[in-house]
C-alpha cells in the first residue's frame, strides 16, 4: 500500500479543520477558498494542489468519512450473519456505526449542524437505508411481504435511526455508543407504541 506523505496528511487536516470551523458560523455557499486558506494558514496554490475547488473539497471529505463508516459497519460481519440476519447482528451494526460516528464526532457535529450541507444528510440517510434494506432482504429471502409497504417501513426506520443520531449529537454525545445502540435495538424490538405503553 502506498504510504501517504505526512506533509500531505498534515495539510489536508489543516484544510478540513478550517472548513469545519468556518461551517460553524457560515453557510456552505458563503465560504470561499480564500476563507479556507486564510483559516488553514496556507496559500491558494497549496489548496489547489489538493482540491479542484471548495465543492471538490466537500465531496472528498464526505466520501472519506462515509467510506470509513461503511467499512466500520461491515467489519466483523461473518458469512453466517450475512445469510442469517438476527437482532444480534443488528446490534453489532448499531454499535460499530455509533462508535465510528463518535470517532469522527467533530465532523458529524458540524456537518449535521445548522450550516451543514444537505447533501451530507442525504448521503448518511442513504447509507442507513442501504444497510436496513440488506437486513430486510436477508430475513425475507424469498419475498419481502411486510404488514406495511416496504418503502414506508424503510423510510420510518431510516428516519428513526437518523433522529437518534441527531439527538445524540445535540446532547453532546453524553451517552456511550454502546448505550445508544442498545436503545435503538430496544426501539426496533418493541416499537414506539410498546415502549410508550400505549393502550389499544
Amino acid at each position: 500500500m502506498k504510504k501517504v506523505d505526512r506533509r500531505v496528511t498534515k495539510t489536508r487536516k489543516a484544510i478540513l479543520s478550517a472548513y469545519l470551523s468556518l461551517l460553524q458560523t457560515k453557510g456552505v455557499h458563503a465560504i470561499s477558498v480564500s476563507d479556507i486558506t486564510e483559516k488553514a494558514d496556507i496559500n491558494r496554490a497549496t489548496f489547489y494542489a489538493h482540491y479542484e475547488d471548495k465543492q471538490n473539497l466537500q465531496e472528498q471529505i464526505i466520501k472519506e468519512i462515509l467510506d470509513d463508516l461503511e467499512e466500520a459497519i461491515e467489519k466483523d460481519i461473518s458469512k453466517e450473519e450475512q445469510n442469517n440476519f438476527t437482532l444480534t447482528t443488528l446490534e453489532g451494526i448499531f454499535i460499530r456505526m455509533l462508535e465510528n460516528i463518535y470517532k469522527h464526532k467533530e465532523f458529524y457535529t458540524v456537518m449535521l449542524g445548522n450550516n451543514g450541507p444537505s447533501i451530507f444528510v442525504d448521503d448518511l440517510q442513504h447509507i442507513i437505508c442501504k444497510y436496513t434494506t440488506k437486513g430486510l432482504v436477508t430475513v425475507h429471502a424469498d419475498k419481502i411481504d411486510l404488514i406495511v409497504p416496504e418503502a414506508i417501513y424503510l423510510s420510518y426506520v431510516t428516519s428513526a435511526q437518523f433522529g437518534v443520531i441527531k439527538y445524540w449529537i445535540k446532547n453532546h454525545y453524553s451517552e456511550t455508543p454502546l448505550f445508544m445502540a442498545q436503545q435503538l435495538l430496544l426501539l426496533y424490538k418493541l416499537g414506539g407504541a410498546k415502549v410508550a405503553e400505549y393502550k389499544e
